[in-house]
């Protein structure tokens, strides 16, 4: 028995995984269309879902199963399916990876993390931060392919015009406590000097990148909402102050902005507007796009779609090997292959040297293909040959030094 020979292995790929570079040039398990998938990852794989058996359900599989999950000979044949899904995982992680690149433009990568995590671990992660961009990308495809009248959208925008119709701001916000006087009076003074600054001719841009406090300050203040009445951003649904929205929509026109502090529970604001939404056409697109819906299951099930069609016309070559699993290279035999040394039955080939059926075709010990004739030292019955030195019944034959 190799009694903890398993747990042995599982410990020497986490610390191979915790030691190993991350510069791309590790070991290549094998290729996907042509681009490489890691032994590591394999290892990272294998040694998280052995982890997860062996502390949830060593128990039940001893008892019920008669498996011991540390005993590599009584496991075999779990180890084997661990094995077949962490290959799976990785490979449909790599065809994430390629849709998501190659027909979405979407890439990820974390030079932080790609120096400080394990090979396995940083593809890992990787993937699921591809699939989530790619997810959002899919989202907006399908959602493109929706169509929505403008007799429709038009309705809807009439039903409540006030809902559509909205402003974009940029603002400068002097952030202070609202519980602490001091500091919203030194916080009003400096707004007020800021307000001075724009009444003299300087430029709001540059005063927030200077002043404000908020993270829109590296924008020159300049916020990407279009709020509504109602304080909501429109397109979003994301919520903006009421005094915020109070002030902005008491200003007339592109290019005013406040010329008294806002408060709120920020601070101090100085709002200035740069567009204005009015009327049906200004808003036809982010009323259309407002009744396209679609379900989650429906995007996922559109890259399930797209993941199985890149899998069916993948080419894998492999370069490592497994430790247990001992894949079937054909659905129809084990250890089968289509084309050269191909088989159609169990260690039956199809092309070069092929057989059909277990290691015979058309009778005991015959053979179809090259080297496989209805000619010469071609068999149609046991040890039976048509043509030159063929035997048409057992050992008799027709031709040339043929007998009936």
């Amino acid at each position: 028995m190799k009694k903890l020979f398993v747990v042995m292995l599982v410990a020497l790929l986490l610390l191979g995984a915790g030691c190993s570079s991350n510069d791309g040039t590790g070991e290549v398990f094998a290729k996907i269309n042509g681009e490489p998938v890691y032994q590591e990852e394999m290892d990272y794989y294998f040694a998280a879902n052995f982890l997860e058996y062996y502390n949830n359900y060593y128990d039940y599989f001893l008892a019920y199963m008669g498996t011991d999950l540390l005993d590599e000979e009584s496991a075999s044949s779990t180890l084997a399916d661990m094995e077949s899904y962490c290959w799976e995982v990785v490979k449909s992680g790599e065809l994430i990876r390629q849709l998501a690149t190659n027909t979405y433009g979407v890439t990820w990568e974390d030079n932080y993390l790609k120096d400080v995590l394990p090979l396995g671990a940083y593809r890992s992660m990787m993937i699921n931060s591809l699939y989530v961009d790619l997810y959002y990308a899919v989202e907006d495809e399908l959602l493109a392919e929706i169509e929505v009248t403008d007799e429709a959208a038009q309705s809807v925008y009439d039903e409540d015009p006030s809902q559509w119709d909205s402003r974009l701001t940029s603002h400068i916000l002097i952030g202070a406590d609202p519980s602490d006087e001091a500091a919203m009076a030194e916080a009003y003074e400096t707004a007020m000097d800021v307000i001075n600054q724009l009444n003299d001719g300087a430029d709001f841009a540059e005063l927030a990148k200077e002043y404000s406090t908020d993270g829109s300050a590296e924008n020159g203040g300049a916020l990407e909402n279009y709020i509504n009445v109602y304080g909501v951003d429109v397109e979003t649904g994301t919520s903006f102050y009421e005094e915020y929205t109070d002030a902005a929509f008491a200003l007339e026109n592109v290019g005013d902005y406040t010329l008294e502090p806002v408060q709120s529970s920020a601070g101090y604001h100085i709002i200035k507007i740069d567009d204005i939404r009015t009327g049906y056409d200004a808003s036809a697109e982010v009323v259309k796009n407002s009744m396209k819906s679609i379900s989650s299951d429906e995007v996922s099930a559109k890259i399930s779609e797209l993941l199985e069609a890149m899998d069916a016309e993948a080419t894998v070559e492999m370069v490592g090997a497994f430790r247990y699993y001992q894949p079937a290279t054909d659905e129809e035999g084990e250890d089968a292959t289509d084309g050269e040394n191909a088989t159609d039955g169990e260690n039956a080939t199809d092309g070069e040297d092929a057989t059909d059926g277990e290691n015979a075709t058309d009778g005991e010990n015959a053979t179809d293909g090259e080297n496989a004739t209805d000619g010469e030292n071609a068999t149609d019955g046991e040890n039976a040959t048509d043509g030159e030195n063929a035997t048409d019944g057992e050992n008799a034959t027709d031709g040339e030094n043929a007998t009936n």
